[in-house]
């Protein structure tokens, strides 16, 4: 009747416990339980298989004195006893004595009923163990559904991008991400992220190195000769360290697993090639990355960075978009940071952050004051603008606007033609298929579409798809006097690109928009 009368799944049990006690207390509740212990099939009747299931076990009854008993107390010859009929056997109304087997049935009766409570009491601390787990869970979930409703619990995924949105690369995305979710569960909240800002990104040099490890070298392994210490300072200069600056790790593993300091093996003057540090592999992970140091892919993340904070795709990023940028790094940042973090990195001090500003302060150089030599200035700068231009050229592919951006970066040649003394005879733009000049019917001098690099051979100095992109031809026929195909490809790579850092740094729309208003 609990079960089914009130519709609580709880209700059974409770009832159940409360009117079971261990010990009956009156002589009526003495006879049901000795009747609950006969009935095994709780039918209401006790047949003589269950009489003789538990009399049997006395020592004082056999089968024949069973069989006598039901035929004399069942009294409407059924063959089972009714509690009626059992009131009246087991309770001596016949006047016989019942003390030969009642106390030991009663024994039995309270052994069983308090197995019966203590089950009870199991099940039900079990289920009040398993509802608590069941509300505890759904309490769990419902918060963790208001956090993503209010955008202060984010997936994976949507952590990843809103990181890489911020400008962080991809692998350091996944990294923060892996720090971030602690206990796995395939979600971080804003208390999660609290932890991690507060351990990894608290400070302006932590977003700093942060930004950096996206572009950075993977960890290379180096073999070395017998004149294996020069090796080592060649490398260290190449990475713009001296070999007891703090700042480098210096990480070697040898022969047999044993991680050595590269600083104590240098002191040792009787190292060789056959002593027990070689072979060893040397990896190196510097606190600044310079860009003559960046790789294709470490260049790539270093500009993807920069367009990621520039949202306006002006060219430069505003104080705003700083503080938007530093706003999804670390929301405790505040304006102060903000005003220290835009003077760190304009130097120019005109309010706003162009590409050169923050490619020398992620860097770690200022490529605008630093004294560089020309040669190193111009593949310095080369490698920003064709990893620039690429960028915008795969963008204008995906707007399907790649005529509007050659036509826009075309409109510069002219200039550079003149800068570089070149004779300009052409000055038409070809689709990527064309192998040679749909006007002049040849191809000499041309530009590539894909960097924006000026070429004289068959194939782009920096070796793009030009069927992808398409090219600006610039003269059909060498004119032999001072023609570049007289220098050599290199020459061109640092120095052959034909329009201007600060136009490549502008989206396909603004450069649209200011080749409309030219």
């Amino acid at each position: 009747a609990c079960l089914r009368g009130h519709g609580a799944p709880w209700t059974f049990s409770t009832c159940e416990s409360r009117n079971m006690q261990a010990t009956p207390q009156t002589e009526g509740e003495e006879v049901k339980l000795i009747f609950e212990l006969l009935d095994a099939d709780h039918s209401g009747k006790i047949d003589v298989d269950e009489l003789k299931r538990v009399l049997l076990s006395l020592s004082s009854w056999d089968e024949k004195q069973v069989e006598a008993l039901i035929d004399q107390f069942d009294k409407n010859k059924d063959g089972e006893l009714s509690i009626v009929e059992f009131w009246s056997w087991v309770n001596g109304h016949d006047g016989r004595s019942t003390e030969n087997y009642r106390p030991a049935l009663l024994d039995m009766a309270v052994a069983e009923n308090k197995r019966k409570i203590s089950e009870t009491e199991e099940r039900l601390a079990a289920f009040r163990d398993r509802k608590a787990a069941e509300d505890a869970k759904a309490a769990a979930e419902a918060q963790r559904q208001l956090e993503r409703e209010q955008g202060l619990r984010l997936s994976r995924d949507a952590f990843v991008k809103e990181k890489m949105e911020a400008g962080f690369s991809k692998k350091v995305a996944e990294e923060l991400y892996s720090k971030c979710d602690q206990d796995r569960d395939g979600e971080v909240n804003h208390q999660d992220i609290g932890r991690l800002v507060s351990d990894t990104l608290a400070t302006l040099d932590q977003v700093k190195a942060t930004y950096q490890k996206g572009i950075q070298r993977e960890a290379e392994e180096v073999s070395w000769s017998e004149d294996w210490k020069a090796e080592v300072s060649k490398l260290l200069k190449k990475r713009g360290f001296k070999e007891e600056e703090e700042g480098l790790k210096y990480h070697t593993t040898n022969a047999s697993g044993e991680e050595i300091a590269i600083r104590e093996i240098l002191k040792d003057k009787t190292a060789t090639l056959e002593s027990k540090y070689f072979p060893i592999s040397l990896h190196l992970e510097a606190s600044n990355v310079t860009v003559a140091d960046c790789d294709d892919k470490g260049l790539g993340q270093l500009v993807d960075t920069f367009l990621a904070w520039d949202k306006d795709g002006d060219g430069t990023v505003s104080a705003d978009e700083l503080k938007d940028v530093l706003q999804h790094v670390n929301p405790k940042f505040t304006e102060v940071t903000l005003a220290k973090m835009m003077g760190e990195i304009d130097v120019n001090g005109d309010g706003v952050i162009d590409i050169q500003e923050f490619v020398s302060w992620l860097s770690g150089e200022n490529l605008k004051k630093k004294k560089m030599k020309k040669k190193a200035k111009e593949e310095q700068d080369a490698k920003i603008c064709f990893t620039l231009h690429r960028k915008r050229s795969d963008e204008a592919k995906d707007q399907k606007k790649l005529d509007a951006f050659m036509s826009a970066m075309s409109s510069d040649v002219k200039d550079f033609c003149i800068a570089k003394k070149l004779e300009l005879s052409c000055g038409t733009v070809n689709a990527g298929s064309n192998a040679n000049c749909s006007a002049c019917g040849a191809r000499h001098s041309w530009v590539c579409h894909g960097c924006g690099f000026v070429s004289f051979f068959k194939n782009c100095v920096n070796d793009c798809d030009t069927s992808s992109y398409g090219w600006f031809c610039i003269s059909g026929k060498c004119p032999k006097k001072k023609c570049g195909c007289k220098k050599k490809p290199d020459f061109w790579q640092r120095s052959g690109f034909t329009s201007s850092m600060e136009k490549v740094s502008l989206d396909v729309e603004h450069l649209s928009n200011a080749r409309s208003s030219s």
